[in-house]
């Protein structure tokens, strides 16, 4: 094949993909929105965001299921995975008690009905938070024993101090001892110039 037409070859190839690539990537989307159509679609989709780890768009997910869901099994449903979702990118106390708080609505809607709902993804919540807190502990207690460790190289550096001070103390007061009888001995020898 001549130069030329590997070269227009080669082009056509480049231009093809160009044209190709804005379509599938609408292509995705067109196939993401069908997926979405019905309630059991939508909750198993944002079910599948979870699984995959992508949390905050789970929660969005469950958001709009929860607000726009027609029957109250779904709302709950929906109140569930959002719960679970909140739990697993949960880092402050206030977040894990707000994903709590809708655990619970979810429980007290839920009744005795049957577990309908992806044990699963409380499971993997509730690991999460106790790989967190079990980091939380370990972070505590490396501090607390770095604290240890100032408090007692402190106490050594102030038992040495107070060594230290009491060995000054004693050499005062040798001192002193000393002052003394150097003056009592000056006194003499002035009382003895005196008399002379």
């Amino acid at each position: 094949m001549p130069k030329y037409q590997v070269l227009i070859s080669r082009r056509l190839q480049m231009l093809l993909l160009l044209l190709l690539l804005p379509l599938c990537n609408s292509c995705t989307t067109m196939q993401l929105r069908a997926f979405t159509t019905s309630s059991d679609d939508t909750q198993a989709f944002a079910e599948q965001l979870f699984i995959n780890g992508e949390f905050e768009r789970a929660i969005l997910e469950y958001e709009q299921i929860y607000e726009t869901a027609l029957s109250a099994e779904d709302r709950n449903h929906a109140l569930y995975g959002l719960a679970c979702s909140q739990m697993m990118v949960a880092r402050t106390d206030e977040q894990l008690i707000e994903a709590i708080g809708n655990l619970q609505k979810w429980d007290a809607n839920k009744g005795t009905a049957p577990l309908r709902e992806n044990r699963h993804l409380l499971v993997l919540s509730l690991k999460q938070q106790g790989e967190l807190i079990a980091e939380k502990n370990r972070e505590k207690i490396a501090r607390e024993t770095e604290q240890n460790s100032t408090i007692n190289e402190q106490k050594d550096k102030i038992s040495q101090m107070m060594t230290t001070v009491e060995k000054l103390q004693n050499q005062i007061a040798a001192l002193q001892n000393q002052i003394q009888a150097l003056e009592a001995i000056d006194e003499n020898v002035q009382e003895k110039r005196k008399s002379l």
